[in-house]
């Protein structure tokens, strides 16, 4: 079962996202969802106006119906001091970069590391 901050996050997501999270645990032994990488930039778009700042999130592939961690992901550091608008500006455009470097190869799954307790601001 994905953790109680993975479940948390996926209560944040409209039905038609949400039905898209592929629970890794049940697989890989990873307590978070994966959501198809074309699926991605939605999904973050959703946690970001629901005041949830990723901190990052790791690339899985998905062959022949099974999941491998490929070893990239994507990290935002955090600044102290930084405004929440600033942070979450720097955050969504690091991971629309990441997600554009990948979106052409192949069929790619995305994690996103949240935060243990996300709320809706």
């Amino acid at each position: 079962m994905a953790s109680e901050a993975q479940s948390k996050m996926l209560s944040l997501l409209p039905p038609d996202l949400a039905e898209l999270a592929f629970d890794l645990s049940t697989v890989a032994g990873s307590k978070e969802y994966c959501f198809p990488l074309s699926a991605a930039p939605a999904v973050l778009e959703m946690l970001l106006m629901n005041g949830v700042a990723p901190l990052g999130g790791d690339l899985w592939e998905f062959e022949n119906g099974e999941y491998y961690p490929s070893g990239e992901n994507w990290y935002a550091e955090s600044v102290e001091g930084e405004p929440a608008d600033i942070h979450e500006a720097r955050v969504g455009a690091t991971a629309r970069q990441f997600f554009a470097r990948y979106a052409n190869a192949g069929d790619r799954r995305v994690t996103f590391v949240v935060k243990s307790s996300p709320a809706a601001s």
